[in-house]
Order: C-alpha cells, then sequence, then structure tokens
C-alpha cells in the first residue's frame, strides 16, 4: 500500500501485518487442508474458515488507498481490524484442535516466513502455538 501520508491507524503492527502474511500463497487452494478421515472435519472447517478469511485480506490489501482521516479510510482499517482478529481466532481454535495436519502444515507454510521476519513471535503467539500444536499431532500427541 502506498499511502502518502504515515500517520497512526489504530491497528497494531501485529494486526496490520497480518493482513500480508503469506503473499506468496496466492495460488494456494483451500483443498491444501484435505484429509481422508472423519475426524479431521473440525480441522476441516477451520482451515477452510481460515482461508476465507485470509484471501479477503489479502483481497484487501490490493484495494485503492482512501484518504487518511476520512470516514471511508476508519471504516476500511476496522473492517481489516476484525478480519486480522477474526484469523487470530481461527488459529487458536485451530491450534487447540487435535487433528488437521495437513491443513496446519498447509497454513503454517503460508504464514511463517513473514511472520518471523515482521513479529518478534514468542511462544505465546497464535502462530507458534500451532506449530506446536502440529508437532503434538505429528508425535502422537506425546508432548514433552
Amino acid at each position: 500500500m502506498n499511502q502518502m501520508q504515515t500517520a497512526p491507524t489504530g491497528l497494531s503492527r501485529r494486526g496490520a501485518l497480518a493482513s500480508v502474511l503469506a503473499a506468496t500463497v496466492a495460488a494456494m487452494p483451500v483443498m491444501a487442508c484435505a484429509t481422508t478421515t472423519n475426524e479431521d472435519s473440525a480441522a476441516l472447517a477451520l482451515c477452510a474458515a481460515f482461508w476465507r478469511v485470509h484471501d479477503r485480506i489479502r483481497a484487501m490489501d490490493t484495494d485503492p488507498e482512501l484518504p487518511y482521516g476520512s470516514p471511508e479510510q476508519k471504516r476500511f482499517e476496522a473492517d481489516l481490524a476484525k478480519l486480522c482478529g477474526q484469523e487470530v481466532d481461527i488459529l487458536s481454535q485451530l491450534a487447540n484442535t487435535p487433528a488437521g495436519q495437513q491443513g496446519k502444515a498447509a497454513i503454517l507454510r503460508a504464514i511463517l516466513p513473514t511472520a518471523f521476519a515482521d513479529f518478534d513471535l514468542g511462544i505465546e503467539c497464535e502462530e507458534i502455538r500451532l506449530v506446536l500444536s502440529l508437532l503434538d499431532d505429528l508425535a502422537g500427541g506425546l508432548a514433552a
């Protein structure tokens, strides 16, 4: 986004940058979440919800810049913040779901490279919680 005037928008750095995570994933289909077992149905639903929200955020990133401080710009920022919050909520739910290995891996592959570069990720962040959840799944739930 090429905003001519730089001023605080009310979005946190994390919220604003979450909208551009995984720009290289534009071609990843929702079916990257597909698995073959019924126990993964909750994880599949969460994966599909993640990709819907994530795609809406990416689409908003291509919208033309609005005049800073205008009512339209404030609504845009509020809508973007809401979507970023939904994305984090979905990641949190997915991290608490003991299934969906392929979906979790596809999402992490999409969001982690940029997240590590843009954020000070720690053990408490949703991205790292999702990594740990995936590792637990792969290890058969035998977390240390």
